[in-house]
């Protein structure tokens, strides 16, 4: 994966410098065999400042995944919560979680191998963050319903139908990007190309007509 990938973080000191590096790690070689003295290069720091702001590696990769987990989710709840159509409010969800891993790419490849080998590192705190992002859908699907225009569908199945193609459109771009000659593989699709075609999907799954 290229070195030079850019992650914008919140936090621009030696924080998040670190974080920085550590998306950039796990997300090229998973958990297992990222390297805290890499990180710790890639910051531009000691290892000793990295265990004095998180801890330990496993600490800085929940971090990393509960970033994103906390951004989704407080922008889900309120959507959510706000008033107007559920139809319009499935539509923005779709926006924020999309809008979101764009702007963490590094969460998807990670997100994508965590999934795969069972969630090992997923904690019951990692693990409620996560779900807010499910209760937001959860609650948008039984507005829809009680508004009649969605069909009687099970939120879970809606929620487990819409997140996996979103990982894997992020986790394809990144594999792309790193090769150049695609190899008769489709080229990638614009960013605003997707996000239609996720609203336009959900929006033909759920609906009651």
């Amino acid at each position: 994966m290229p070195e030079a990938q850019e992650v914008v973080v919140a936090d621009t000191g030696t924080a998040g410098a670190i974080f920085a590096a550590a998306a950039l790690e796990f997300a090229e070689r998973g958990f297992d065999a990222a390297g805290v003295d890499r990180i710790a290069t890639r910051a531009g720091v000691n290892k000793a400042m990295l265990y004095y702001h998180f801890g330990s590696k496993k600490a800085l990769y929940t971090e990393v995944l509960r970033d994103m987990f906390r951004a989704v989710g407080q922008r889900a709840r309120a959507i959510a919560d706000a008033p107007g159509p559920a139809g319009d409010k499935l539509d923005a969800w779709i926006s924020t979680i999309i809008e979101q891993a764009a702007a963490r790419p590094w969460f998807p490849p990670i997100m994508l191998r965590e999934l795969a080998s069972g969630a090992p590192r997923l904690d019951p705190d990692t693990f409620a963050m996560m779900n807010v992002v499910y209760g937001a859908v959860r609650d948008i699907v039984a507005q829809g319903q009680r508004e009649g225009v969605f069909a009687d569908v099970d939120p879970l199945m809606t929620h487990l139908t819409i997140m996996p193609p979103i990982l894997i459109y992020f986790a394809r771009e990144r594999v792309l990007a790193a090769h150049h000659e695609h190899g008769g593989v489709a080229a990638p699709r614009r960013l605003d190309e997707f996000v239609v075609h996720m609203r336009r999907a959900a929006r033909k799954m759920v609906s009651n007509t």
